[in-house]
């Protein structure tokens, strides 16, 4: 094959895998899904683990993410939140909070399991997947990045002494303590255990199908004397 038509075959495949890409945010959007639209909230976004888990549900979202986090704006603010301690607590925060176990658990839904399949046998799911590291525009912003004021921002916080000072007085942040008491509290217990049991944790098909009981039948439970768990009281958790 000439080169110039390789050429042209691999540009019409990285244009059809960005219009998949820019098509995929556009119908999250439209589902009720919204993206973060800057670098910075796609870090909180990522570091939150009560939704972080949209893009391993959706492979639009996937493409989506990948394409965020390989911009070297992304990796600045990344950075820059990594030397706060309050992305630390809020992360943790989210890692601790009952809901992150439905965030993951959807996971196991078969229509993810179906969206995934369907994903893998896209051709322009790897178009898309293909163009997110062989866009000529990127890779521009890549060897620039050396030049971006920001990453000589970044290099001056590391001799900025109030960044050590936030993190050496971390332990006497009250927000940090109120947190980890939570491990002490029975309730915070009994809402990952309800969190765990209920079917809507693990997606419509799921929580909606298989894991309801027919006809409002009782289901054994392998834990003999554990009730059914349609009858625990859904934990009212504080966003």
């Amino acid at each position: 094959m000439p080169t110039h038509v390789k050429a042209f075959a691999t540009a019409l495949s990285l244009s059809a895998g960005l219009l998949w890409a820019q098509d995929a945010a556009a119908q999250s959007v439209t589902q009720g899904g919204a993206l973060p639209q800057t670098h910075e909230e796609w870090v909180q976004y990522l570091s939150n683990f009560t939704q972080n888990a949209d893009m391993l549900v959706d492979p639009k979202k996937f493409v989506a993410a990948l394409n965020a986090v390989t911009e070297p704006r992304f990796v600045i603010a990344a950075l820059n939140a990594m030397m706060n301690p309050n992305l630390y607590m809020q992360s943790v925060a989210t890692l601790m909070d009952p809901r992150a176990y439905g965030n993951y658990a959807r996971t196991m839904d078969p229509k993810v399991v179906a969206d995934w399949t369907q994903a893998l046998t896209d051709p322009q799911f790897f178009a898309a997947l293909s163009s997110v590291f062989a866009d000529p525009n990127k890779l521009a912003r890549w060897v620039m990045a050396p030049l971006d004021p920001k990453v000589m921002s970044v290099a001056l916080n590391l001799l900025n002494p109030n960044v050590y000072l936030r993190w050496g007085t971390l332990g006497l942040d009250p927000r940090l303590w109120t947190m980890l008491s939570n491990t002490l509290n029975p309730s915070w217990y009994g809402a990952w255990m309800g969190g765990v049991l209920a079917p809507q944790s693990y997606g419509p098909s799921l929580g909606n199908y298989w894991l309801q009981p027919p006809l409002s039948a009782p289901v054994p439970y392998p834990l003999p004397g554990a009730p059914f768990p349609g009858h625990l009281p859904s934990p009212q958790l504080s966003p």
